[in-house]
């Protein structure tokens, strides 16, 4: 059990979290896709709060503006920098809206909308551990590497 927590511990705060930025790359791209495709994505009630604030269109080019960017930083490995950290507040951001603003236009929210709340959780998580790891970078010149 020790193992198993240290373990957890090594992926939760000394790792780049690598996997759940392509993750979440990937699933901003298939919202773009989604939302750039033609039809009316915003006709169903799910989308509600979202159609108030921005056509599909204007949002599916929000997430693939986003899926460069988070391809980006991954590409070059620069996790710690300021473009990285302002950007995963900005990720967490969006996906905290969209994820609030499904669960607010329908009720009872569908179960389907789960994949989006864990994806908030990583955007969050994200921009918390890349913060931390900045300034702690800044300070003590740390790699964080999964071991």
């Amino acid at each position: 059990m020790s193992k198993l927590f240290d373990r957890l511990v090594v992926i939760i705060f000394f790792s780049d979290l690598h996997d759940a930025r392509f993750i979440l790359a990937l699933a901003e791209i298939i919202w773009s896709i989604t939302l750039l495709w033609e039809g009316e994505t915003f006709a169903r009630p799910t989308y509600t709060q979202m159609s108030h604030v921005m056509s599909e269109e204007a949002w599916g080019f929000v997430f693939i503006l986003s899926a460069i960017a988070q391809l980006g930083i991954l590409f070059k490995g620069d996790y710690h920098s300021r473009f990285a950290t302002y950007f995963a507040g900005w990720n967490s951001a969006l996906w905290l809206f969209v994820t609030i603003s499904m669960y607010m236009s329908v009720s009872p929210p569908p179960a389907a909308i789960s994949g989006e709340a864990a994806l908030t959780f990583a955007a969050a998580w994200i921009w918390v551990r890349s913060g931390y790891v900045s300034c702690e970078h800044r300070s003590t010149s740390c790699h964080t590497k999964v071991q």
